[in-house]
């Protein structure tokens, strides 16, 4: 606010939002629908898988914690000490958790904040962003990109027939990123697409191989690149901000003609490869009309192709477990291990008396904890009502002292009026028997 006189700041608002807590409260309410995730590590773990879990924050961009440093205690912390102390105060709806020991890596997807449940993939190979764009010609490095969510495809999970942990994977993936209204979204904002691709290669038709099929979610990240159509190639570098270098030309002209004013080939102003990376793409099927401009390059009602750039990483996911809870619940399923309806139905009672036995003994703890702390407080009081005893008596023995010598200075004070007193007397007595004397010798 600008400030008036006597430096006094003065409000010169004008405009009133009506209704603005209702707006307030709509705001909010859409930010709390709005998934949020944090990726993590656990324990020791290589440089790689380090740089790996920095990739998937980037993945998971914007809403999740970019820069979140973790301290080397918390690295032993469960994922539920976890939920209890950040999803309140940073919102969080998913935590991505990696671990790492001698013969496997793992990934662990939990719901927060206490209600799970929790997938425990193993990454069976992963590569980083660097070296996605180490084989390519011309990588795509935009933080742009990273502005805005990106669109999630789910390829190949089934319909309604498909198994239970098939179809919990595909809500699990798709609740990781906010929702996308197809009547409001803007295209601008579609910046990147996350892929988690299913695949599940049968065996033949023996029944005990079957069994030992291998189930993998390829994850894929990509992002989505327009270029016009129908325009000269030349033109379109140009409009595209990519300046050529004209130094060997005469003429802008003689780089679009591709001859000089005598009719001569015009020498070459960029090198072929950079001509075949930014070629057209000659599959129609990837040319649509913009239906909203996309960028200043790609307006409303144009036609433009279509292309996706990997960005990286890419990971190999195998599930094998699935738990209630937050990795504290029993077994909902399992890769390798199978159970009958009498052995699940025994863990089950096992895993209630387990976690009956825990709260009662938590119970416990904290009964004794307040039991020991009412003691403590208690000798706490008691000891400060004695200290107030003896300050009041010692300032009940300092007041007798005051009173005491308080009445010998009165005793005194009476003494010496009584003294004054007599002194005066015996002087007035003195002076009228000189008065006397002196009259008797006048006669």
């Amino acid at each position: 606010m600008p400030r008036g006189k006597g430096g006094r700041r003065k409000k010169t608002r004008t405009h009133v939002i009506e209704n603005e807590t209702a707006q307030n409260t709509l705001s909010s309410a859409e930010a709390l629908k709005t998934p949020r995730s944090l990726v993590i590590r656990r324990g020791k773990t290589e440089p790689e898988l380090i740089e790996l879990i920095t990739n998937l924050r980037q993945l998971m961009c914007p809403y999740t914690a970019l820069n979140f440093k973790e301290d080397a205690h918390n690295r032993k912390m469960t994922l539920s000490h976890y939920a209890t102390t950040l999803t309140t105060s940073m919102g969080l709806t998913h935590i991505l958790s990696l671990s790492q020991n001698e013969s496997k890596i793992n990934l662990r997807i939990a719901r927060t904040p206490t209600q799970g449940p929790t997938l425990t993939f193993q990454v069976t190979s992963f590569s980083l962003m660097k070296h996605v764009k180490s084989i390519q010609r011309r990588p795509v490095v935009n933080p742009a990109l990273y502005l805005s969510p990106p669109v999630v495809i789910t390829n190949n999970f089934g319909d309604v027939s498909a198994a239970p942990h098939v179809k919990l994977m595909r809500i699990t993936f798709q609740n990781m990123f906010p929702v996308i209204h197809v009547a409001n979204v803007k295209l601008s904002d579609c910046r990147r697409v996350v892929l988690f691709n299913y695949i599940r290669k049968e065996s033949d038709g023996n029944s005990e191989s079957s069994e030992k099929e291998d189930e993998i979610v390829e994850v894929r990240h990509y992002a989505i690149k327009a270029t016009p159509v129908g325009l000269n190639r030349k033109v379109r570098r140009i409009i595209q901000a990519k300046i050529p270098n004209l130094s060997k030309l005469d003429d802008i002209s003689d780089y679009i003609t591709g001859k000089t004013s005598t009719g001569e080939a015009a020498p070459s102003a960029t090198n072929s490869a950079s001509y075949a990376s930014d070629s057209e793409p000659e599959d129609e099927t990837s040319h649509v009309t913009l239906p909203q401009s996309l960028n200043k390059n790609n307006k409303k009602s144009t036609t433009s192709a279509l292309k996706l750039v990997e960005l990286g990483p890419r990971l190999r996911l195998k599930l094998y477990k699935v738990e209630r809870g937050l990795s504290n619940g029993d077994v909902m399923y399992h890769a390798f291990v199978k159970k009958t309806a009498e052995e699940a139905a025994e863990l089950k009672k096992r895993k209630e008396s387990e976690n009956t036995l825990k709260k009662r003994r938590r119970e416990e703890q904290e009964a004794n904890v307040a039991k020991k702390m009412a003691v403590k407080e208690e000798k706490r009081e008691g000891k400060r009502r004695r200290k107030e005893e003896r300050e009041k008596e010692m300032m009940d023995s300092l007041r007798g002292v005051g009173d005491a010598v308080a009445n010998g200075d009165g005793d005194d004070d009476d003494k010496e009026e009584d003294e004054s007193s007599g002194t005066e007397e015996q002087s007035e007595s003195e002076e009228e028997d000189s008065d006397d004397d002196n009259e008797e010798e006048e006669e």
